[in-house]
């Protein structure tokens, strides 16, 4: 191959790279946005609470979401460092 078709080759993979994490990035942002929509209303149920079980289930619940968006928005700013 020529110079200027291995460039070209090389080109188009670079780009159906970006465009790959590109998808990531745009899935990863709603999956945290649903996460936080869903720890806005988990915090909202939780202080209405009046039973002590469901009050701990819900406090619970409410540890678990912060993790997992915490997570997420680490392997976003990955994602969008590389």
């Amino acid at each position: 191959m020529k110079l200027p078709k291995l460039l070209k080759k090389a080109q188009e993979y670079i780009d159906s790279d970006k465009g790959k994490r590109r998808k990531k990035i745009d899935s990863l942002k709603e999956i945290l946005k649903k996460l936080n929509k869903k720890h806005q209303q988990t915090k909202i149920k939780l202080s209405q609470e009046k039973d002590e079980k469901r009050h701990k289930q819900l406090k619970k619940e409410l540890c678990v979401l912060f993790e997992q968006r915490k997570k997420g928005l680490k392997a976003l700013k990955r994602l969008k460092k590389s």
